[in-house]
């Protein structure tokens, strides 16, 4: 193969609307089964959160890579069922349960032993791995494939031809891992509320009976060291950790979030050098109903 070189802040205004109020509780204790969130780490933790799109079996990648043609193959390069593809001079490349950008960090990596600076693109052409489902009151009801391209259940909804003329905004749910999401499709159209992103496995149900589930609370609790509680209503804006600590100014500080939504009582730590950063604190999104809390001089263990 011939070698030649290939020549290859997120806005924090979003938070300039939030609203907060004091709730006069004091932070609790990090816990002991805490997950610690690091630059290794993120691209996973995200991908749990519904942040980040995992490759799954099924998929078609494609490769480019500059005076590297043995390496696009026209049809591209389809996951099979052991999780792997197969690269010519690179050989079986785990590939399910992993990012994009992770996966074609190691295949730059394999590359070297052929190019001396190898940089190339990767992309999934054929999404088939990861699906969802909507039924109930809409016109066209069935599975639809997710994509790198974050679905949120309006677009979903849309997606299966709108409501049916029978059906409501207010009757909107979430069923994911035998739980039972309210969604407030009204709050979203009449107020500009953010809606949650779909993941794997999700059901939308459109309609029909409830199971009964408490509504979700609104807002992020957010506890400050030696300060009350605060409640930030980050209306229709996605807010990250990083986002936070520029919004309340407080740099240098641990975090630890309690998670509400998808994984009830989880906790995540992320240390006082991360938290800020765009490549951790930046990609870690926090959702309603979170707890967030700050603690200034203290980094967590791994």
């Amino acid at each position: 193969m011939a070698l030649k070189p290939l020549l290859a802040a997120f806005v924090l205004s979003l938070l300039a609307g939030c609203a907060m109020q004091d709730t006069g509780s004091a932070p609790t204790h990090a816990v002991p089964d805490a997950i610690t969130v690091t630059a290794d780490t993120i691209g996973a933790v995200a991908a749990r959160s519904g942040d980040a799109y995992l490759v799954g079996r099924g998929d078609v990648l494609q490769i480019h890579a500059i005076d590297a043609p043995e390496l696009t193959a026209p049809a591209g390069y389809e996951v099979g069922a052991d999780g792997t593809i197969e690269v010519p001079f690179l050989g079986a490349i785990p590939a399910a349960d992993r990012e994009p950008a992770a996966i074609r960090t190691e295949l730059t990596r394999r590359l070297q032993a052929y190019l001396p600076d190898p940089q190339l693109d990767l992309r999934v052409t054929d999404h088939a791995a990861r699906q969802i489902s909507v039924v109930g009151a809409v016109n066209r009801p069935g599975r639809q494939v997710l994509t790198t391209r974050p679905l949120s259940v309006i677009d979903a909804i849309n997606a299966a031809g709108g409501f049916a003329t029978t059906a409501t905004p207010r009757g909107v749910t979430i069923l994911r891992a035998g739980r039972e999401i309210a969604v407030d499709i009204r709050g979203f159209l009449e107020e500009g509320r953010a809606l949650p992103m779909l993941r794997d496995g999700d059901v939308v149900q459109v309609g029909g009976p409830r199971l009964g589930t408490a509504r979700a609370p609104r807002g992020i609790t957010v506890a400050l060291d030696g300060q009350p509680e605060r409640v930030i209503d980050p209306g229709a804006t996605r807010v990250s950790v990083a986002d936070l600590i520029a919004r309340l100014g407080t740099p240098g500080h641990a975090v630890q979030v309690i998670r509400h939504g998808d994984a009830p009582g989880r906790v995540y730590l992320i240390r006082a050098a991360d938290a800020a950063e765009r490549a951790v604190g930046g990609r870690f999104m926090l959702a309603d109903g979170d707890r967030v809390e700050l603690r200034p001089a203290i980094d967590f263990n791994s």
